[in-house]
């Protein structure tokens, strides 16, 4: 049996045009490279997004692009954090929408993983920008902190997130280094606390509103 593909890069041109005229839905997944403790990596924010949105197309069709590891704002002067300007984020992603209209996507979902409080609304402004140039597209700002119906609390490699990373990528994480002195700096302190078990939970929680959330959306589109 044929599994349908979701991945934008990994699909030929046919199978694009295929799966957009079954959903013009396109999930574009944004994270950074950010200091993230000693015991996550880097690259959390993105990984997170990327499979958010790949978990939601499996339910609402549509087609997943590569995330976007340029995020902006955060944890600037620690190891390993590469974070790019507001402006430099903003033209990325205007351009990013521009690109997906001229293909016909009608519903854009930005999903962010990292700063809803200041990414989110730095990409809620850029939607609102190509919403009211081109308002037969729709784009939505998703991110998993305020869409979770309970707990829209953001915290840093902390408990949730330590947790997501167990569910989805354990090989990614060492907790052992949580032992090391100065290993809670900047980050949630709760991280010791972490299990797959409530990452799934957590996890697939956030997945079920966002499908709710973009099938409503999708049936407007």
């Amino acid at each position: 049996m044929s599994v349908r593909k979701l991945r934008y890069e990994e699909m030929r041109v046919g199978e694009l045009a295929a799966a957009r005229d079954e959903a013009p839905l396109v999930y574009v997944p944004i994270g950074s490279l950010e200091y993230h403790g000693w015991h996550l990596p880097v690259g959390f924010d993105a990984l997170h997004a990327h499979a958010l949105c790949l978990a939601a197309a499996e339910q609402t069709g549509g087609v997943v692009l590569p995330p976007t590891f340029w995020g902006t704002e955060g944890h600037v002067a620690f190891p390993g954090s590469l974070l790019v300007s507001p402006d430099t984020l903003a033209a990325l992603v205007r351009d990013i929408l521009t690109r997906l209209t001229e293909r016909e996507y009608r519903l854009i979902v930005l999903c962010t993983g990292h700063y809803p409080e200041v990414q989110g609304r730095l990409l809620e402004r850029v939607a609102a920008e190509h919403e009211a140039h081109d308002p037969g597209v729709r784009v939505m700002v998703l991110d998993p902190f305020t869409v979770h119906p309970t707990d829209p609390h953001a915290e840093h490699a902390g408990i949730v997130e330590t947790s997501v990373m167990l569910h989805l990528r354990p090989e990614l994480v060492d907790m052992t280094l949580l032992d090391q002195p100065g290993a809670l700096e900047a980050i949630t302190p709760d991280a010791a606390d972490a299990t797959a078990e409530y990452g799934r939970e957590r996890f697939e929680t956030i997945v079920g509103e966002m499908v709710r959330t973009v099938k409503e959306a999708l049936s407007h589109a």
